[in-house]
């Protein structure tokens, strides 16, 4: 278990008084303050890096598992513009698995409900402040964003768990999460490593792939991965890192964060990429769009789940079932980005075994959705599998990844 400084500190108050109880001059002890700064959990210095042990380590205070790669993402949202012209605005810090699939929304006991009300009752007003100006929604509700970005990530990271601090105060690992978040944001200025370097935000010039690419590298350490929207415009760019002990911050310092390549690759055209700036307004269509038939009930795409190579389907509740009628099941734009998969059951979910459920309980998660392939996806993993096929009459659940002997991809069958 991690050095605990607070209960040392008290033994070695006590054993001094119990000497200077016994003199004729006492010396003053200065006594230890009831709320203790926030990080007083010291890490062994053997700790091994993230990703890189062979054997199991228990220590999770400790150690990020499994989500030992953390990513820093940034923002470039140029229309409609959002945050000061001059920078990539945050958009979180990702505990991602090593492989670079990754879970969300691990604890829904850990959730919070507001951001700014816990920052200001530890004091925090500069942190809120920053964060006011460089981790915007697009939507101009911030604090939604924020409350987001915890529930979905930070309650996947080990080591700001209640269990971590002694004594835990309620939200001080809420605190810790976005010091770190806004503190790591700050070794990576996009905006000005690609200015350094001549690539500046225009409506005429273009840069190449590599351009950008080699500029962050050279300056970051390691490969980022750039993404661009459908028109080709610059739009996000991710760091990747291993970590070696917390997450948190101590003494103000900065978590032992070291630069790794991109797990995935960038989604930019080799050429012509726009860099737009903030303030780029689209010219103005020349001619109206014909009468297309548009959801009005906020259905981005419906149909059947498909199991690829297999007989049957996916029913309401999750599992796979081959006689009968296949359920039908709605894919909603979330959003934050990914897509919520509801049936008549409810939202769909995936546990922390991995099943796939759907109930009305459920919460929404996240999904990915490959529109060339119809294709499910789920924490950057591209198939699912189950156990044994469904005889007759028979429900058989399936799971993300490949923990079954049967694997397949899931297709949404309109």
């Amino acid at each position: 278990m991690p050095f605990k400084f607070h209960t040392a500190y008290q033994m070695i108050s006590e054993l001094l008084q119990g000497v200077l109880d016994h003199t004729s001059n006492p010396i003053e002890v200065p006594q230890l303050p009831n709320q203790f700064p926030l990080s007083t959990n010291y890490c062994p210095i053997d700790i091994p890096l993230t990703c890189s042990n062979k054997t199991e380590v228990e220590d999770t205070c400790c150690f990020e598992h499994p989500g030992g790669v953390l990513v820093l993402t940034q923002f470039w949202n140029y229309y409609p513009a959002i945050g000061p012209d001059n920078l990539f605005t945050l958009h979180g810090l990702w505990p991602d698995n090593c492989d670079g699939s990754y879970d969300q929304f691990c604890s829904n006991s850990d959730t919070i409900t507001e951001v700014s009300g816990i920052l200001r009752s530890f004091g925090e007003e500069e942190l809120l402040e920053k964060m006011n100006q460089v981790w915007k929604n697009n939507n101009h509700n911030d604090e939604q964003l924020w409350i987001h970005e915890f529930n979905k990530h930070a309650t996947c990271m080990t080591t700001i768990q209640s269990k971590c601090y002694d004594p835990y105060e309620k939200h001080a690992n809420v605190v810790d999460f976005f010091r770190t978040t806004v503190a790591v944001f700050d070794t990576v200025p996009t905006y000005d490593w690609l200015a350094n370097n001549g690539i500046v935000p225009s409506t005429s010039q273009t840069y190449s792939r590599q351009q950008i690419e080699d500029t962050l590298t050279a300056q970051f350490g390691q490969p980022a991965r750039i993404s661009c929207n459908r028109y080709g415009a610059l739009d996000e760019v991710w760091y990747f890192h291993h970590l070696k002990g917390s997450v948190r911050m101590y003494n103000s310092s900065l978590p032992d964060l070291r630069p790794i390549p991109a797990l995935a690759e960038s989604r930019c055209p080799e050429q012509g990429i726009k860099y737009l700036p903030k303030d780029f307004k689209p010219p103005t269509p020349t001619h109206t769009q014909p009468n297309l038939p548009r959801p009005t009930d906020g259905v981005y795409k419906r149909g059947y789940l498909k199991l690829s190579g297999q007989s049957g389907c996916v029913i309401s509740t999750g599992k796979w079932y081959s006689s009968g009628t296949c359920a039908t099941f709605q894919l909603f734009k979330a959003p934050f980005g990914g897509y919520n998969l509801k049936s008549s059951r409810g939202f769909c979910g995936v546990t922390v075994d991995g099943e796939l459920i759907c109930n009305r309980g459920q919460k929404p998660i996240q999904f990915e959705f490959d529109k060339s392939k119809n294709q499910i996806n789920y924490g950057g993993v591209h198939v699912w599998s189950a156990f044994s096929e469904p005889s007759r009459f028979e429900q058989i659940p399936i799971f993300s990844g490949r923990k079954g002997s049967i694997v397949f991809k899931l297709i949404l069958e309109e």
